[in-house]
């Protein structure tokens, strides 16, 4: 019975207002969110958009958790062109159930040739995705791997180095970065070797990245661990926006992490350090240490602008 009436809904659904449209789907019930969803055009995906790219980063994935909790899959995946389909497949993962989890995963996607490519090419070689090559030493070496990401937009680049041992698996990265990627979506190659990393772990796991999808975009199984869910979404996150902030204010940050134990497929603790540079002149505005163990529970106590602002201005 439940096709018809939301059926019903959406045809008498008023048209979100263009000025408000975020927070009126904040306010909505299930019913009322899912049939103003569907009845969303381009043009109000472009305004709903341009709002959404307007929050706090706090308020934007506040929005999209409590989205993920009334929509379903279809239009979850509609409303990635305001959101970007990072930020969904995140509230998906934290607010959504098994059922809703494994339709948003299934859904068909064309995520252009490089994907086409991939998929292709796991075919050929009749491999799954958990099967695909992978970065790895020598037996009983380690291999570093480097990166540049560059922001095509002001030509900023993020230089990242990892360290894998010779099952492929990272133990230690380290980089300078310059820029965030905010609206940059992850690809299906990213999403499988997530699932992967996570497949290593525990129950409750994730596939966390070393540095955030944010600074170095689709790294693979080089910049993922099996990370504890709580700890990932939450004082990881917490970290990494801090990073993102001193960012926005010019600043670069360098960063190293370090996971033990090293020959594990479960790191137990994760050891980071960072530094905040002013590209100025290269002298050093702050630093930072910080030891986590990987289970729920862990806390990080972030600088907020003002303090920000103080430092910068003292340096």
């Amino acid at each position: 019975m439940s096709e018809p009436i939301r059926a019903g809904l959406a045809a008498c659904a008023p048209p979100l207002p263009a000025d408000e449209a975020a927070q009126t789907l904040l306010r909505a019930t299930p019913e009322q969110a899912r049939a103003q969803v569907d009845a969303l055009d381009d043009d109000g995906l472009r305004a709903l958009g341009e709002q959404v790219r307007a929050l706090p980063l706090a308020e934007r994935e506040t929005l999209a958790n409590e989205l993920a909790g009334k929509l379903d899959a279809p239009q979850l995946q509609k409303l990635e062109t305001a959101f970007g389909r990072d930020a969904i497949s995140e509230a998906v993962e934290r607010r959504g159930g098994p059922q809703l989890r494994e339709a948003y995963a299934a859904l068909p996607r064309d995520d252009g040739a490089v994907a086409r490519f991939v998929d292709g090419l796991k075919q050929g070689l009749a491999l799954s995705a958990e099967e695909l090559p992978v970065d790895h030493a020598a037996p009983g070496k380690t291999r570093d791997i480097s990166a540049q990401v560059v922001n095509p937009d002001g030509g900023e680049i993020n230089d990242a180095t990892w360290t894998v041992d010779d099952r492929g698996r990272p133990i230690h990265a380290e980089g300078t970065l310059r820029t965030v990627f905010s609206d940059l979506d992850r690809g299906d190659a990213e999403t499988a070797a997530q699932r992967t990393a996570a497949d290593r772990g525990v129950d409750g796991d994730q596939g966390g990245h070393l540095l955030g999808h944010r600074f170095v975009t689709d790294q693979g199984l080089k910049n993922l661990f099996p990370q504890n869910g709580n700890f990932n979404m939450g004082a990881y996150k917490t970290l990494e926006n801090e990073w993102a902030a001193w960012i926005d204010k010019g600043m670069d940050v360098r960063v190293s992490i370090d996971l033990s134990p090293r020959e594990a497929d479960r790191p137990d603790r994760v050891r980071i350090s960072y530094e905040v540079l002013d590209p100025a002149d290269g002298h050093r505005v702050y630093d930072q240490r910080v030891s986590f163990d990987n289970r729920a529970g862990q806390r990080y106590d972030r600088v907020d602008a003002g303090e920000m602002d103080g430092l910068i201005a003292a340096s």
